[in-house]
This record gives C-alpha cells, structure tokens and sequence, in this order.
C-alpha cells in the first residue's frame, strides 16, 4: 500500500506530473488501440514501434508516419487515428472537461489546476469559462467546414458520398489541429487539390485557425457574444500580439520563398499557381505538415529555411508546436534590452516580467539542446544526409510532419528517438523540466555568498 502511494505521488505528484503522464497514458493506449486487429488491415504487417510513433505523432499533431494510414489500418483504425489526433490537437484535459461540463461536476481547485496546466494558462481564475469558450468554437468550426467540405468533395466530383464524408471528417481533424495525416487515395498529402483553390483556401483557414491560439478562440466567443448584445468588446493586447505574429510570420515566410524559389521550382508557373503554392508551404511548414507537392523539389535555401520555421511553431496554447511565437519574441526582446542596458523588458508600454524572459531562454536552449541530440544519435546510427536528419528532427520536435522521406527508412533506435521527441514536443519543454519539481518547496533553504563567472 505504502509502495502505491509512493509511485503515486512519482507520477501524479503535481500538476506538471499529471499532465506529462495522462499524455504518456493516452499514448501508450492510441498504441494498443491501433495494434488491435480490428484497427489494422488484413496481412498487413505492423510492428509495436510503429504503433507507438504513430500514437505519438497523432497525439502530439506531428503527421510523421513509418506506414501510409490508409493502406494500414482499416476505418475503425482510421477513426482511433483521428479520436488521437483530436484529443491530443485540443489537448486531454480539455476534451475531459467536456464529460465534467455534461455531467456538471462541480470542478474544484486541483481540477482547474489541471486545466490550468493543460492549457498552460498564468492562473486558474477564468479558466472553466475558458475552456468552455475555447470547446464552442472549437467544434462549431469543425462541425462547419465538415459540412462544406463534405459537400464540396462529394458535388466536385472528387468521391462519392461516403468517402466524401468519411475524408472531410478525417481531414477537417487533421487541418484544424495542425496535424498532417491524411488518407488521400494516393497517400500524397494534399497534392491532389494543388489545383484544387477552394479546398486549399479552406485547408488554409483550418490550419491558420487552429494555430492562431485557444486565446483567440476565447475572445473571438466573447467578441461575437458581446456584439449579439450590443456591448461593447476589446481584445487584449496579448490576443493582438498573438494574431499579429502568427500572420505577419505567415506573409513574410510566404514572400520569402517566392522570391528564393523564383528561378527554380516556381520558374514557369502563372502567378496564381505560386502564389498559392508560397502561401499554403510556408504556413503548413510552421505546424500543420500538409504539403501540396514533393517538399525535396525546393532548393537546399528553402529547406534550411522550412528547419528554422519548424522550430519556431506556431502561437501558444494552440494546436501546434515548436518554440512558439511568442517565446522567440520574449527572448528577442530580453536580448534587446540587455544590448540597450535596460533594466526592464518592455513590450507596448507593458514590462515582461524576467522569470517570463528566463523561461524563454529555457525553452529555446532545451529546444536546440534536444534537436542537436536527435541530430547527433541519428547521424550515428543513420546512413543518411545530415540535411535529412536535420529535416526530420526539427519536424519531430515542431511536431510538423514535413519529411524529406526518410521516416519510412528509419531505425527502430531512432523512431524510438522521434518519438520521445514528438511527445516533448507536444507537452512542452517547461512541463517537461517541472516534472522534476518536488511536491512541496522545503524550507530553510541556506543562502550562499554570490560568485561572479565570466561569460561571453
């Protein structure tokens, strides 16, 4: 008895604990879930490494896979592919949240704490309005682009009825939670809509959206609530710095890569054709891992420039990954105010407190720390470019997707890599590194004398 209460403070000891192993727990069951022989296609092989990174990459939204899902696993496989790809997008407190709303459990102090966490939220004020918030749009922008989607797959003429309603559900999961599976009858991404504007113009939407932040899902509830009612509603100035980001980032990735593949795989093509084609890679590349053409096809400037995109992700407490805008912009602005000699960081008049600014800089070390070990270990058990490696590494952590198609060809050794990765990559390196937080802060901690160390 004394043993199981140990192991069960180990594991569910604090938030960060519970919030790491529920995610590690959904895991291990999408794995077993997609194992049985009910999920996987008769006399097609499937071993447990491969159930497992496919677990990973669907709960941490990443789209990397060593199988093709539509010739592996059958549609009740293809249905637990897409619950996985679900919770772990939306996150797994939340989607619990919703069982606790329907049966209007009362949610105490370590429920909202847990949510709280989930959601990587400052404070548990406001947080059951927020993630009811966040759940209502959330599913009403889903249950409306499966209505058009459906619709428009089946009257285009791309399939009929059923496959047609079967591929909206699937595809408007993995757009809005920026996930990348797909089950296109040729197993090629989005490439059988590159000409296809309307279903890239809606996939764009769902992708932008779904990385946009919950933040701006919330206020964008509390927006369209206050207007019903005729008051009047302001957006923080957090919600504007998040969309402000997340599509400035989007335009200029997008220019930038018109103008570096201009002369190369966009030479020859109309005007409409690349714009689509710069606007629809550089924002599936920063989370989403859609592609509408062979990623290898672009020039080694854009394949440099797709890695530090991949490490970047997408806004906070979002369906994406990556570092996330908003810590590049707190670490940028830190370094700024130490160049200037400042005392405070400052952001529109707003001081960023420094224990924000340190995390920042801890996320962005633990995130280089981790890619150069994925890097390292795969480039000794690998035969491959390092320009792959690099590729794949940075897609597993940003949990992107993008592959320059080496996952197939991996190692077990480093699939198991991948997915340690990909999993660090969807709960995040903070809670991560608060795992390892005790229970309870000890007291009487001695002060030692200060010892300056040069740096730089």
């Amino acid at each position: 008895m004394k043993k199981l209460r140990t192991l069960k403070h180990l594991l569910f000891g604090t938030y960060a604990r519970i919030f790491v192993f529920s995610y590690l727990l959904f895991m291990v069951v999408g794995a077993l879930l997609l194992k049985l022989p009910l999920s996987v296609q008769a006399e097609v092989p499937l071993d447990w490494v491969d159930a497992f990174f496919v677990s990973a990459s669907g709960l941490s939204t990443t789209g990397l896979t060593p199988v093709v899902p539509r010739e592996t696993f059958t549609i009740f496989g293809q249905v637990v592919l897409a619950l996985i790809i679900q919770f772990g997008g939306i996150g797994i407190i939340m989607m619990i949240s919703i069982f606790w709303l329907a049966i209007r459990k009362k949610i105490g102090f370590r429920e909202r704490g847990i949510m709280m966490t989930d959601q990587n939220q400052l404070s548990r004020h406001g947080i059951v309005r927020f993630v009811r918030n966040v759940l209502i749009v959330i599913f009403t922008i889903e249950a409306i682009a499966f209505v058009i989607m459906s619709a428009y797959l089946y009257l285009s003429g791309h399939f009929p009825l059923s496959d047609a309603l079967f591929q909206a559900f699937f595809l408007t999961i993995s757009l809005f939670t920026n996930a990348g599976f797909d089950i296109a009858p040729d197993a090629d991404s989005f490439a059988m809509f590159s000409q296809d504007y309307f279903m890239q113009t809606l996939a764009m939407t769902l992708m932008f959206i779904g990385a946009a932040g919950f933040w701006v899902l919330a206020e964008i509830k509390e927006f369209i609530h206050a207007k019903l009612n005729r008051q009047h509603f302001h957006f923080s100035v957090f919600v504007k710095l998040l969309v402000a980001l997340h599509l400035s980032i989007w335009i200029v990735s997008a220019l930038l890569l018109l103008l570096v593949e201009q002369g190369a795989f966009f030479s020859g093509k109309g005007l409409f054709e690349t714009l689509y084609y710069s606007l629809f890679m550089s924002l599936t590349t920063r989370n989403a891992g859609f592609s509408t053409m062979d990623v290898a096809q672009f020039t080694t400037a854009v394949h440099v420039f797709f890695v530090g995109l991949m490490f970047l992700g997408s806004s906070p407490n979002s369906a994406g990954g990556g570092i996330r805008t908003t810590t590049l912009l707190t670490t940028f602005l830190g370094s700024r105010s130490f160049a200037l000699g400042r005392n405070q960081v400052v952001y529109h008049g707003r001081t960023i407190p420094h224990e924000t600014v340190f995390k920042s800089f801890i996320v962005l070390f633990g995130a280089i720390t981790l890619i150069a070990f994925n890097v390292f270990v795969l480039s000794v058990v690998e035969s491959m470019d390092f320009k792959m490696l690099l590729f794949e590494a940075t897609s597993a952590f940003g949990t992107t997707g993008l592959s320059l198609g080496a996952t197939p060809e991996l190692h077990s050794v480093s699939k198991i890599l991948l997915i340690f990765t990909m999993f660090i990559g969807r709960v995040g390196i903070l809670a991560f590194l608060l795992m390892f937080k005790p229970e309870r802060q000890k007291k009487g901690y001695v002060t030692y004398p200060e010892m300056d160390i040069i740096v730089g």
